[in-house]
């Protein structure tokens, strides 16, 4: 992706645009106590994030998604606070990055 600056900006648009809602389903699922949603929704942010190659933030994700797997949630809100902050410098990361591959 390095060579090809368009499709970088394409893919971090897709993922800028995506993130809050996988956010707000992760945030919504440990409030409402709902280990499947957890995980499911865990799942897909560490998914989506993976391919950026952020470590932090991926073991963030897989963190909550490893809770709710295992139907257990105490902590979770503590883990959603980590990955909200690690999740926080991505974005950040991500936007400096679009703009510099304009």
């Amino acid at each position: 992706m390095e060579n090809d600056a368009e499709f970088l900006k394409a893919v971090i648009g897709v993922f800028l645009a995506d993130c809050p809602g996988m956010l707000a389903e992760i945030r919504a699922a440990v409030a409402a106590r709902d280990a499947t949603r957890v995980m499911s929704a865990s799942h897909a942010l560490k998914g989506s994030v993976s391919f950026f190659g952020v470590q932090r933030a991926v073991e963030a994700a897989r963190i909550l998604e490893s809770m709710g797997k295992e139907e257990e949630l105490q902590g979770a809100n503590e883990a959603l606070c980590v990955l909200e902050r690690e999740m926080a410098l991505v974005v950040l990361a991500l936007e400096e990055i679009a703009k510099e591959s304009v």
